[in-house]
């Protein structure tokens, strides 16, 4: 197909069908009609390749089809982040992170003082454990573990205030 005839006429047998194949996947006119030209930009740049019709109409096939699922990658990453996009959003959203991350590092310096059977029974709590795992962990009765964690939570109270102490609840319940 080295011949500009002979891509004119393939051009114009196989743009459409292109065009509609890409639309499967894209389900966008515009982009479907981009693709389907980049495409055919691809193969005029390698025509000389292809001494046969079909080599060049997989290539354009094979090349249509990896172009609209890369399309669609790149869309759903773009989905999947258009909330920082915003800057309302991003403005809310850098907040709210900050404002955990900082509480969590309240938190944690406040686990840190606690004396460590105590802490070691919280960071498992904050982990997720129930108090039998918890004691089964530890190798000590379930009735200890309650003791411990009602130690804790009076000395985290008194180290976080009433304000972080509620939101550390919120952790231990949320998890």
């Amino acid at each position: 197909m080295v011949d500009i005839k002979d891509f004119n006429l393939f051009f114009e047998e196989f743009f459409e069908s292109l065009y509609r194949f890409t639309l499967k996947y894209t389900e966008d006119e515009a982009v479907s009609r981009d693709i389907t030209q980049e495409t055919f930009i691809k193969l005029y740049e390698k025509r000389s390749d292809f001494e046969v019709e079909e080599k060049a109409k997989s290539f354009a096939y094979t090349t249509a089809k990896n172009k609209s699922l890369d399309y669609l990658k790149h869309k759903k990453v773009e989905e999947k982040y258009s909330k920082y996009l915003d800057p309302e959003t991003e403005e809310a959203s850098f907040v709210n992170e900050v404002t955990y991350q900082e509480t969590i590092r309240i938190v944690r310096q406040a686990v840190e003082q606690l004396p460590p059977q105590c802490r070691a029974v919280i960071l498992h709590n904050l982990s997720g454990k129930g108090n039998q795992e918890i004691a089964d962990l530890m190798g000590i009765s379930i009735n200890t573990v309650k003791t411990q964690k009602k130690i804790a939570y009076k000395i985290l109270r008194e180290i976080l205030g009433s304000k972080h102490f509620a939101v550390f609840m919120a952790l231990i319940i949320s998890r």
